[in-house]
């Protein structure tokens, strides 16, 4: 695999969701990036950094306070398309405040080694499982990881607005008919990304997340699909799944966050 061509890949489909229904401003570092309608969502108000300027963290900091001035919006989220020119800076993005995270990219050839549970359904959401269903699955989700109900009808909401808007698919796994997991996936040319995959606790260790991989993994090969991608948190334990599915690191994304006096996500 070219892990250059397919990280490229992977982090052209996170800008593009990011952008997606926002107001985007370009500036001489990147782009500045606000939706007023969800001031809570760190994914929808944020800078991406492609090159930092001379005068470093100032500019950007400066660019988003301006485009954020006067709005709800109170954290600070900055992304960088260069993992080690973020690592370079993360002194400086601690001092002001800000804690680092990073993503990891991972992709993936064909089918995954596996075998998949009879025991469980998956259904498109719209085309054989309720909307209802899938809603309940990621509101449990979001509550169960401390947010609350104006931070989950956001994040649940600008969600489904930009996979409507991009072509992604929703599914609900069901475990013996009972609604246990979720996935999503996302076809673009020669691509698949493949995002929310999430089982409901009372479901796990039943092979459920490996099966929903399985299944988007044949769905994007018959839509044309090469490859599969998709990101995990560099140090979450999902990460081990993936690998032994054959999912292989291509990248890193790495970001700085800052919080505001009450969180959000």
């Amino acid at each position: 695999m070219d892990t250059e061509e397919l990280f490229r890949a992977a982090r052209s489909f996170e800008r593009t969701w990011v952008e997606t229904g926002g107001d985007v401003r370009t500036t001489s570092f990147g782009r500045v990036v606000h939706d007023v309608r969800y001031p809570l969502i760190y994914g929808a108000n944020l800078a991406w950094v492609e090159r930092l300027p001379s005068s470093g963290l100032d500019k950007v900091l400066g660019a988003m306070d301006e485009t954020f001035r006067g709005t709800a919006t109170r954290h600070r989220n900055v992304v960088f398309d260069d993992a080690q020119v973020a690592f370079e800076h993360q002194e400086d993005f601690a001092a002001r405040g800000f804690r680092p995270a990073a993503e990891l990219a991972m992709a993936r050839v064909g089918l995954p080694a596996c075998i998949a549970n009879p025991d469980l359904a998956l259904r498109a959401v719209g085309e054989g499982a309720p909307e209802e269903d899938y809603r309940r699955l990621r509101m449990r989700l979001f509550t169960g990881m401390g947010y609350a109900g104006e931070e989950s009808r956001q994040l649940y909401t600008i969600a489904r607005e930009r996979g409507a808007a991009l072509g992604q698919r929703d599914f609900v796994g069901y475990y013996q008919g009972a609604p246990a997991a979720t996935i999503s996936l996302w076809t673009r040319g020669r691509f698949a990304f493949v995002g929310d995959v999430a089982t409901m606790p009372e479901f796990r260790n039943r092979g459920i997340a490996r099966t929903m991989l399985f299944e988007t993994s044949k769905a994007s090969i018959n839509a044309g699909c090469e490859y599969s991608l998709l990101f995990t948190d560099l140090l979450d334990s999902p990460q081990a799944m993936y690998r032994t599915l054959g999912y292989q690191p291509v990248g890193e994304l790495r970001s700085f966050l800052r919080l505001p006096t009450t969180a959000s996500p």
